[in-house]
């Protein structure tokens, strides 16, 4: 019932379009238009919106109303930091707008380039030029992400040291508002890791997607298993479980890493903030265990 819904909302946007003079053309993007992997109930609307007017849809709540009933919308930035509008309509069923102006359009046609946003499919959904197929990749790809380098390896590497380092103090401090916010960081660092290490072994055209989607079918299933004991909450004696084997399975996989590709690898760094986890932690097992006598 809840797709029919979003059919129903595809449509009033197509026409919202059709009216307008200051739209040229839409596309639908995400996974409402891929072909490689199914959407379901729950799967928003992406829309990419080329008009005469980007600034105006971005300010202003007006022409919403003429989509649908609106719950709330505000600004957001994409993966890429472009700025888009989310909007949660009637049901709370999700578009997120992307405006480009018209010239945007007309470059890409004239370099024949397919957008980035695109290349996993699109549908198009207004076209008032004429020109718009031209931008529906005829086979759909996976996007070429930035190559591993030695420099980015080493950077993920300190970062992830860093922020492994901190999300420890806190845990001891007892700060666990602040632990759960940063260990995000670490996380992020893990994953980025865990999809190099994917590469390394399957190849750098090995499709990883973003942000740790579907990463249950394209990561190991010994990694995964792994990593479901990386998440705690907010206990401190969990924190520092999740964290500890945070620390082993992002140590593992960067050190898998480096011997693939021949990189430098800064053991000293990972073995001083190993021996001072494992220091910590003799520390935080002895206040454990007065706190439960």
């Amino acid at each position: 019932m809840t797709i029919d819904k979003y059919n129903m909302l595809e449509e009033r946007i197509s026409a919202w379009g059709q009216s307008n003079d200051e739209i040229t053309a839409i596309y639908m993007v995400g996974s409402r238009a891929r072909a490689d992997k199914s959407f379901d109930e729950f799967s928003d609307i992406d829309a990419v919106v080329f008009s005469t007017n980007p600034p105006f849809y971005f300010q202003n709540d007006e022409w919403l109303r003429d989509i649908g009933e609106v719950w709330t919308s505000f600004l957001f930035q994409t993966a890429g930091g472009d700025p888009e509008k989310l909007v949660l309509f009637d049901q709370g069923l999700q578009v997120d707008f992307l405006f480009r102006h018209v010239s945007d359009f007309e470059s890409l046609i004239q370099s024949n380039k397919i957008p980035l946003g695109f290349q996993r499919g699109a549908k198009l959904l207004v076209d008032k030029t004429g020109k718009g197929q031209q931008l529906l990749p005829a086979t759909t790809m996976a996007p070429n992400n930035p190559p591993i380098n030695q420099d980015a390896f080493i950077q993920v590497v300190n970062m992830f040291g860093f922020a492994c380092l901190y999300v420890a103090k806190q845990v001891l401090r007892g700060e666990m508002y602040i632990v759960n916010q940063r260990d995000k960081d670490c996380k992020q660092l893990l994953l980025q890791m865990i999809e190099w290490h994917a590469k390394a072994l399957h190849g750098a055209s090995y499709d990883t997607w973003h942000a740790g989607k579907f990463i249950n079918e394209w990561a190991d299933k010994e990694i995964i298993d792994h990593l479901k004991l990386s998440f705690g909450d907010y206990d401190p004696t969990n924190s520092w479980k999740a964290l500890m084997a945070s620390f082993e399975l992002f140590s593992r996989l960067s050190s898998e890493v480096a011997h693939i590709y021949s990189y430098t690898y800064p053991v000293s760094l990972i073995s001083n903030i190993q021996a001072w986890l494992e220091e910590q932690q003799a520390s935080f097992e002895l206040k454990a265990e007065k706190v439960a006598d």
